[in-house]
């Protein structure tokens, strides 16, 4: 995979965002990420997988999506899922990744320790791959990610964006080498 994205560099890239200096995150987000019911008016959904300790990674990651017309499903936005996780958080889980369009994985060094990231991206490997499903690969500010070799087989998203902000030369890249500019992977 290519040179990696920091933490760091989402953090700093969050911060210039002068969407974000004004509106609480949460709040802006919760906005965006709306019942099955109310999403008629977007293109498309997305099942994000994260690790809670990348919680701050998610808002940038809602930075990039929230000029496009996509919906997310954030498990710890769901009311519906009472903590500690149970078999009633599970099989919501599953069925949210069936439902939403895409399955996008910000994959940093805890998500891919965390046991459910893993169990997650392996329903969406089950109901998404090869054309639905993508990493987020987000490197510790070391620059170090440790990318376990399953992790080659799945495309992922390019960080060939300057600034830190989507500005159309983001792109999905599947293991064969094939480029596909992200909207357009986002629509299909």
């Amino acid at each position: 995979m290519a040179d990696f994205i920091t933490k760091e560099q989402l953090t700093k890239a969050a911060k210039k965002d002068r969407s974000l200096e004004s509106v609480k995150l949460k709040g802006l987000i919760e906005r965006f990420t709306m019942s099955l019911e109310g999403r008629a008016k977007y293109e498309t959904s997305i099942f994000l997988s994260h690790s809670h300790k990348d919680k701050e990674l998610v808002y940038f990651i809602f930075s990039i999506f929230k000029d496009l017309k996509v919906n997310f499903y954030i498990d710890w936005l769901d009311d519906s899922l009472a903590y500690p996780p149970s078999n009633i958080t599970a099989n919501k889980i599953k069925k949210m990744i069936k439902e939403n369009r895409k399955f996008i994985l910000l994959a940093t060094n805890d998500s891919i320790i965390s046991k459910w990231c893993n169990w997650e991206l392996g329903l969406g490997d089950a109901d998404k791959y090869i054309n639905h499903i993508a990493l987020f690969p987000v490197a510790d500010n070391s620059g170090e990610w440790l990318g376990n070799e399953y992790l080659q087989i799945y495309p992922y998203i390019d960080k060939t964006y300057k600034p830190l902000r989507y500005d159309n030369s983001y792109n999905v890249i599947y293991p064969d080498g094939k480029k596909v500019d992200f909207v357009k992977w986002l629509k299909s």
